[in-house]
Order: structure tokens, then sequence, then C-alpha cells
């Protein structure tokens, strides 16, 4: 984690030199930004919000700091600094973007600490502050109980505790990955192509990676206000073998792949905007015959009933594919979820926004359910 730390340390520091000699003489502006949101309300004592730092929306306080600048009319360099209760100050996003490459308005390239560019949701909240609920969709972060060690077998995936697990997700965007990508549209079609080290369900540094993964996303505007994406991921998933003892499987961690395929749709008709995202992931694992297979998805609306007011809504759930331990025991790698979420929002000010939220995550059989009630002052400068 240290290393990691620097690593993106020496990133944010990089582009903040690119940009502050062109700034500094007046040419281009360097711009500051930020966001603040504060969150009084019942406690997540199960971490079911939380990242793999601790840091959840759920916090009594996150800060975010944005840096941009354009060093010219194509080259913009653009970092994001994140505060959270638990887990500390951190470079959150450093990276360059690059427009119309050699003349080409529809060929551009984004290098560094990127965000994913799977699916819709972590591009709205990124850019956007569109997420008009506190909480995040559960295939964007939620634990499962595949680790990525490679060690379990389907007889310890059918033996765990009910309750949230402390594996993997089927894809993480609160962590940013060393990203290069090639995006760009072409009048209604947009596309973007980008490599990085690990994949979707465990983002690596580039020194740990055993493999590199390959993300793609095709978008289309098929009707004004109507946009429709196809996205997936393939790449190794596992953590680097230890150095000392036997190795847990055959092989290396570059030869065991996470799959994902998704569907994004977004709908803007007058006071509504409704969002829909479904993701099915596979996982290679070394000591289990069956494919680890996951799906998941959510639907979220949003309804302005008033200047400054508005309800919105979300339901989303994960579900889990059956394993075999091949001696007769046959069930799901762990236990399907269901998270409902609602909530009211007032803009106080143009700059600044409340809301009072109430998310209810639970099992399907009843194996535990935990109730939020949070309200949420968020401020922008």
């Amino acid at each position: 984690m240290n290393t990691r730390r620097s690593v993106r340390g020496l990133l944010f520091a990089a582009l903040l030199v690119l940009a502050w000699p062109v700034s500094a003489r007046g040419q281009v502006p360097l711009e500051i930004s930020g966001q603040i949101d504060l969150v009084a309300g019942t406690s997540d004592d199960r971490g079911l919000n939380a990242a793999f730092r601790g840091d959840s929306p759920f916090n009594p306080a996150r800060l975010r700091l944005f840096a941009r600048s354009w060093i010219n009319d194509r080259i913009g360099v653009f970092s994001e600094l994140l505060y959270d209760t638990d887990s500390g100050l951190r470079v959150n996003g450093a990276y360059m973007l690059i427009n119309d490459i050699a003349g080409k308005p529809w060929l551009s390239a984004r290098v560094g600490l990127a965000p994913n560019i799977v699916g819709a949701f972590g591009l709205r909240s990124t850019y956007f502050n569109a997420n008009p609920l506190i909480g995040v969709p559960l295939t964007w972060h939620y634990f499962t109980d595949l680790s990525n060690g490679g060690a379990q077998t389907a007889a310890d995936l059918l033996s765990r505790e009910p309750g949230k697990g402390v594996g993997m997700p089927l894809l993480y965007d609160a962590c940013w990955n060393i990203q290069w990508e090639l995006l760009g549209e072409f009048g209604r079609f947009e596309y973007s192509l980008g490599v990085t080290p690990g994949a979707l369900s465990n983002p690596v540094k580039a020194v740990d990676a055993d493999g590199m993964q390959w993300l793609g996303r095709f978008g289309a505007v098929l009707h004004p206000g109507v946009r429709l994406g196809l996205s997936g991921g393939y790449g190794p998933y596992l953590a680097p073998l230890p150095d000392d003892g036997p190795a847990p499987y055959d092989g290396g961690p570059g030869d065991y792949d996470q799959t994902l395929v998704g569907l994004d749709v977004e709908i803007l008709s007058g006071p509504w905007a409704v969002f829909l995202e479904a993701h099915r992931s596979v996982w290679d694992a070394p000591l289990i015959d069956d494919p680890v297979v996951a799906s998941g998805g959510f639907v979220e609306a949003r309804y302005d009933l008033a200047p400054g007011w508005y309800v919105a809504g979300r339901v989303g759930g994960l579900f889990f594919g059956d394993v075999s331990d091949g001696e007769g025991a046959v069930g799901p790698w762990d236990d399907d979820v269901i998270r409902t979420e609602a909530a009211v929002g007032y803009r106080l000010t143009r700059e600044v926004l409340l809301k009072l939220d109430w998310q209810r995550t639970a099992t399907r059989d009843a194996g535990f359910a935990e109730h939020l009630l949070s309200a949420q002052l968020s401020a922008v400068f």
C-alpha cells in the first residue's frame, strides 16, 4: 500500500509540475475546485458501504479537491485529492488528456490514474455529481466471499458464514487504476478502449501486475435523451504468489482471469431521469472446477418535483451462481443480496444540496438486513 501511495503521489506531483509553469506565466489558468460532503445518521455497523480502505459515502466527512489545467487547446492535466474520515488523505486521480491526435477529432487519449470506463455510474458520480442518492450500487463495491488469493475451494465457499464477505466485488471504482485509454465520438456513437494492470474486481498497481486487463465500452445515442452502452473487461485478478512456501495452485496469477460484460441505459425525458445497469462476471478460479459466476445490476430513477426539489430511488441486487464440491454439495457460492435506497433532495443554493436518504441492504434468505437513515449536506466550491 505504501508503494502504491508513493507511485500515485509522484504521478499527481508530476502532472501538477507539467501544468504549473504554463499557468504561472498566465497563459493557462490552473483551476482549483472542490466538494465537501457531511453526513449524519445511523451507523453502518456491518460496513456494507465501505471500500477497501474503510472510506464510505456514509462516513461523517469527505472532501475532494480537483486541479485542472489545459496546457494548450488539445492537452489538459487533471488531478484529484480525496480525504475521508476513515481512510485519510490520498491521491484519487491524476491523468493527462490529449485531444485530436494526429488531427483526428474522433481520436483522443487519456493516460494516468483515470476513472473506470466500464459502465456509466462511475463517470456520472465522478464528473457530474449526478448521484441523487448517498449510497453506491452493489455491483460497484460490495465485497463477495471470493478472495484474490486463489486458495479457495468450492467447499470453502459453500461453508461460508452469512453476511458481507471480505473478498472482491464485481467491479471496483473507489480505487482508480493506472490506465492507458483511447476514446472518441463519431456522430451519435462513442467508444473507449483501455489497458490496465489487474482486473475490474482487483485493480492493482503496475509493479504488482501479472498481466494486463483489456477494457472497452461502446455507446450510442438511440434517440434524443436515450443512450445505450455495452462494455466489458478481461484480465488476471489474482494477487501475486507469496515469496516463501508452496504455491496454492498450479501455474501463476496471470493464468486465471476475470471476464465481465455489462449493459447501461440512460433515459432523460422532462422531469424524469432513469438509469439502468447490468453486469455479469465470470472468474476462473484455480481450485474450483465450475466457473464462478455472479450477476448484478440496478434501476435508478429521479423525478424533479419543483424548482430545487427532487425524489429519487434505486433498486439493485447481486445474484450468485452454483458451485459443486464434487461430493454432492451444490449451492450458490455467496448469498444473494438486495439493496433498496430512496432519497429526497433540496438544493438550498446552486452550490449546496441537502439529501435525506434511506437505505436497506439484505440477503434474500433474511440472513441479515440493515437499515440506514442519513442526511447529507453537500457543497461545491
